[in-house]
């Protein structure tokens, strides 16, 4: 089912910001909302994808989502070509501990554990 998100801001999950606070501005151009999967897509190219989505939330100035089983970010590296190679991802998964395992292909590749703290799983700002 189409879903719409209007607001356009920089990305923080589960408290952990993409790049630096307010550094990015993403705007949606396509999203769909089936059940607990919510996909999206971004004006740079970029794609969210979050599954178990849970209280889903998107007006004019504010889009969240409270919480979520598992988060994927994809994005091509800016200001590079974009191609095979270029295509990055940070992947956010919920343990059964409540905490959040943070993995990327990019840097070392050793997941860093978050400590959601209440803080919604998604959040444009």
């Amino acid at each position: 089912m189409a879903f719409e998100i209007r607001k356009s801001g920089s990305f923080c999950f589960w408290g952990d910001w993409f790049g630096r606070p307010l550094d990015n501005t993403h705007r949606c151009v396509s999203a769909s909302l089936e059940g607990d999967l919510l996909m999206a897509d971004f004006e740079e190219g970029e794609s969210l994808t979050v599954y178990g989505a849970k209280e889903v939330f998107s007006d004019d100035g504010k889009f969240y989502v409270t919480d979520a089983d598992m988060i994927v970010w994809e994005w091509d590296l800016y200001d590079e070509p974009k191609d095979d190679d270029s295509r990055r991802f940070i992947e956010y998964r919920k343990l059964p501990d409540g905490r959040i395992q943070k993995t990327s292909d990019l840097g070392s590749g050793i997941p860093e554990y978050i400590d959601p703290a209440g803080r919604n799983a998604v959040e444009l700002y």
